[in-house]
């Protein structure tokens, strides 16, 4: 990957609805603008040149009863940011693999002040929440994961999941033991294996593309990835609308569909001078970024 870093044009929309049963709202959604600092975590547009230090887009899901679960995913979102925000304030600029190291760095300085705040008080206690993270640094896009709120990425007409559940279902799937369609109606279907805030340490997965001109992403909690499959997500992509009508589009149908579940949406569409134009019939691929291995030190003499 080169750390070349080039400025992308960004046009976002987020907006999270409680659905038709919950009786509170456990989602939230933030942008932010890393090179300024700015955020936003309402109902929120965001149109313009990314700097140079970046974006970032931020769906969680909270889990705790009561009111905890949303303080979970409101404080994870808000701490990721000021934790990314503030790696970023003390740099003349960065290359990729330190951008990377900050996110995941601010995922884990979230998790901390979340499972402290839980320890502390006794009616946040067993809060967490899922995080799906979209980070842009240049004309690169990586995705943080932690639970089973999803990141998209279509181009070319073809639609592509950036991001793994890590969820029971999820690893049943993959071990065969399971069918994708199975997998939808599982009484186990909420168990996840990992989330930010229930655990001392977390480890993000980390997956990344290359952006290209006219490339869109949604993130989105699983209130709309368990009623809305990936196909018609891409359905409502390919009209070309604003972000803001395919939010509502995708959100309406959610509820169209029963809306049990909280449904949080972010769609950002991407162009500029900065991106290339993809190839014809070229189809988004989810990329784990590999750490640099740590280098070894061997014990060593000079011989006499």
């Amino acid at each position: 990957m080169s750390d070349s870093v080039t400025p992308v044009f960004i046009n976002a929309f987020g907006q999270s609805d409680i659905g038709l049963v919950r009786g509170n709202n456990e989602d939230s959604f933030l942008m932010a603008d890393l090179t300024t600092g700015a955020t936003a975590s309402d109902v929120f547009a965001l149109n313009h040149t990314i700097g140079d230090k970046g974006g970032l887009l931020l769906v969680a899901d909270g889990m705790g009863g009561a009111e905890a679960g949303e303080v979970a995913s409101r404080m994870a979102a808000h701490e990721v940011a000021r934790a990314l925000i503030d790696q970023l304030s003390n740099r003349r600029s960065v290359d990729q693999r330190p951008f990377v190291k900050a996110l995941k760095r601010s995922v884990q300085e979230a998790n901390h002040i979340v499972f402290d705040e839980s320890q502390k008080n006794s009616h946040l206690k067993g809060m967490g929440t899922t995080l799906t993270a979209a980070a842009v640094h240049g004309r690169f896009i990586f995705f943080a994961q932690l639970g089973d709120s999803r990141a998209y990425l279509a181009r070319n007409g073809f639609i592509t999941q950036m991001t793994q559940d890590q969820s029971l279902v999820a690893q049943l799937v993959a071990t065969g033991s399971l069918s994708p369609q199975e997998a939808k109606t599982h009484p186990q279907r909420n168990v996840i294996l990992q989330a930010l805030g229930v655990q001392i340490q977390v480890d993000a997965e980390v997956s990344f593309a290359e952006l290209k001109n006219g490339d869109q992403v949604v993130l989105c909690s699983d209130g709309l990835s368990g009623k809305v499959d990936e196909e018609e997500i891409k359905e409502f992509l390919d009209r070309r609308l604003e972000p803001k009508a395919i939010c509502r589009h995708l959100i309406d149908l959610a509820r169209e569909r029963g809306g049990e579940d909280n449904i949080t949406v972010i769609v950002a569409g991407f162009d500029g001078e900065g991106l290339s134009w993809p190839d014809p019939g070229e189809v988004p691929v989810y990329n784990k970024f590999k750490e640099e291995p740590r280098r070894r030190f061997w014990r060593w003499g000079r011989r006499q």
